[in-house]
């Protein structure tokens, strides 16, 4: 592979590289920053009981 063709594999459509780039990061921070906030997956936490069910 030639400099040329290697330099216009990054030089080309960088705004949208740039873009999937920035939007990757943005992600990796909400999925730590939740993951950080919460020991249980998907809100299964001690703060959660469950209520007993009456009959009649």
């Amino acid at each position: 592979m030639s400099w040329e063709r290697f330099k216009n594999l990054f030089a080309r459509n960088w705004k949208e590289k740039l873009l999937a780039l920035v939007l990757a990061i943005l992600f990796w921070f909400m999925i730590k920053g939740q993951a950080g906030r919460s020991n249980m997956p998907y809100g299964w936490g001690t703060e959660r009981s469950v209520r007993p069910t009456s009959r009649f």
